[in-house]
Formats: C-alpha cells, sequence, structure tokens
C-alpha cells in the first residue's frame, strides 16, 4: 500500500485514462507527475498534475532520469500509444535500443513488460494501471437495463468470446467483431475503434463486437479501456450488441455511454473473464480480479 503524500508519475498516453488517474491519485492525497508521451498524450493533462514533462516514445534513459530526479519511485501507464509508433520513434536513446534488442518479438505484452522491467531495475515500481479507479471497472451483468442481449446476439457474443480470448491471449489485438457467428474483423495494431468501423462497413448492420482482456491479465498495463467513444463508433458503424470483461475493463463516461447505447438500440454486456496476474508476487491495492 502506497503511503500517503508518495508521488507518482503517469507515463500518460492519449484518451482519457491519464487523465482520470491523475485525478484520482491527487484525490487519494498523491503527489503527481505526468511523463507525457509526445504526440499521444493530451496538453489538457497538465491542468490534472503537480508538474508534466514531455519526451518521445523511444526515450526510456529520459524517463528514468525525470523520475530520479524527481524522487519517484512509483509510475502508472495510462493512456494507448499506437502499436505502429515502433516504425517511427524519433529519437531512440540507449535504453529503448537495449530493449529492442533484448526482445525475440515486439508485441505489445512483450515491449511494456520489458519497459517495466527496465524501471523496476532502477528501483522504480510499475503500479496497477487501474490503481485509484475502482469505480471505473465495469461489474458483471447488463448494463443496458433497457436494451437486453437478443438471442441472435447472445449466440454471437458466446462465439466470438473464445476467439477474442485467444487473440488476447496470442498478443494480436483485444477486439473481435462476428455477425451470424462469422469472424468479420480481429483486431491487430490500427486499434479498437478502427476495427469496429471495419466490420460495420464489412458486415452491416447488427455486428456484434467482444473486447477482452488477457487470460492472464498483467494488472500493471493495457487493460481493455471503452467508453463514450467506443460506443459512438459502434453507433456509427451500425453494431449492436458489445461485450466485455468485467472486472478488468476500465469503463469511462458509463452512464452516457449506456444511455447513448440504448438510445441506438446496442446492448452492453460485461460477462467474467479469467485470472489476473499482480505484479511482482504482490496484493493489488485495489484487486479486481475476473
Amino acid at each position: 500500500m502506497l503511503a500517503k503524500g508518495e508521488k507518482i508519475a503517469v507515463i500518460a498516453g492519449s484518451g482519457a485514462f491519464p487523465i482520470a488517474f491523475a485525478q484520482a491519485a491527487r484525490q487519494n492525497g498523491h503527489h503527481v507527475t505526468a511523463i507525457a508521451i509526445q504526440g499521444f498524450a493530451s496538453p489538457d493533462l497538465a491542468d490534472h498534475v503537480d508538474g508534466i514533462y514531455w519526451i518521445g516514445a523511444g526515450q526510456v534513459d529520459t524517463l528514468i532520469a525525470l523520475c530520479q530526479q524527481n524522487d519517484i519511485c512509483h509510475v502508472t501507464m495510462a493512456g494507448k500509444i499506437e502499436h505502429l509508433t515502433l516504425f517511427n520513434l524519433g529519437k531512440v536513446e540507449p535504453r529503448a535500443s537495449r530493449i529492442l534488442g533484448r526482445l525475440t518479438d515486439r508485441r505489445a505484452e512483450s515491449l511494456l513488460g520489458a519497459l517495466a522491467g527496465e524501471l523496476e531495475s532502477e528501483k522504480i515500481r510499475v503500479l496497477d494501471s487501474s490503481l485509484f479507479l475502482a469505480s471505473l471497472i465495469a461489474g458483471e451483468g447488463l448494463l443496458t437495463k433497457n436494451r437486453p442481449v437478443r438471442p441472435r446476439e447472445e449466440r454471437d457474443i458466446e462465439f466470438g468470446w473464445r476467439l477474442a480470448r485467444e487473440i488476447a491471449r496470442l498478443d494480436i489485438g483485444q477486439s473481435i467483431v462476428v455477425k451470424e457467428r462469422v469472424v468479420i474483423a480481429v483486431e491487430a495494431a490500427e486499434g479498437t475503434d478502427s476495427t469496429i468501423r471495419r466490420g460495420g462497413q464489412l458486415a452491416g448492420p447488427g455486428a456484434v463486437v467482444v473486447k477482452v482482456s488477457r487470460p492472464r491479465q498483467d494488472v500493471r498495463f493495457d487493460l481493455p479501456v471503452v467508453g463514450l467513444n467506443t460506443v459512438r463508433t459502434m453507433a456509427d458503424a451500425g453494431c449492436s450488441a458489445l461485450a466485455i470483461c468485467a472486472g478488468q475493463t476500465l469503463f469511462f463516461d458509463q452512464e452516457q455511454a449506456v444511455e447513448l447505447a440504448e438510445k441506438s438500440d446496442i446492448a452492453i454486456i460485461a460477462r467474467p473473464g479469467g485470472e489476473q496476474v499482480e505484479p511482482s508476487g504482490e496484493t493489488s491495492p485495489t484487486a479486481h480480479g475476473e
């Protein structure tokens, strides 16, 4: 358990996640510094932290130096950094080069795990990325109380769930789009929203989206995230149902997203998933196992 007032750095990518984490951490009495990734993190993040530094995705030496200079021993990774950034890292510092050189593959799990290992070798602990955000974790059950899952959608969810979990286990992606028990689109480097749009274009109205965590999810990073924008994208694409992992999915703007889903004739259900992995054999302060 962190002591009150302890310093935390948030390594910030895009989306609402970094701001939500920073706000919650400060409300819990912590000093929060943002180490914002250029081209991804929002400038608005500066209004929600005690200090902010901007670095490139390949500047791991600078990241560690900033933590050491500011006496920061705890960090979290929040927000999306496009995987295709690997092909355009900009300035690549020696530690990043060594990390990339040691890897046998460059999947997201491999990269993030290696970065976490590098940080922890410098006594910088990587925290559960949902720390302080327990209220945003989707609970199990039907979330759209006024729009139940229809029988055909339930069959598609059941069909897609096992496939999506296997895709996530292989670290290909977290999302799959199915219709009439046919795989329409599988997420890879393009991200969930692009996968949903592609699935809608290929399948027409009524496609089902399944977004899952890995079967053994490392809670320090890469938790699935959905929110209002996910539902907007589904509505635009004509999708009719969304299934997510209960206990391991961060759901931003849930009230507004559910309201929009019901207006758009979209069902949202959170199903039990699999096992979460606690970092370094420790118990997370915000355990939320599936």
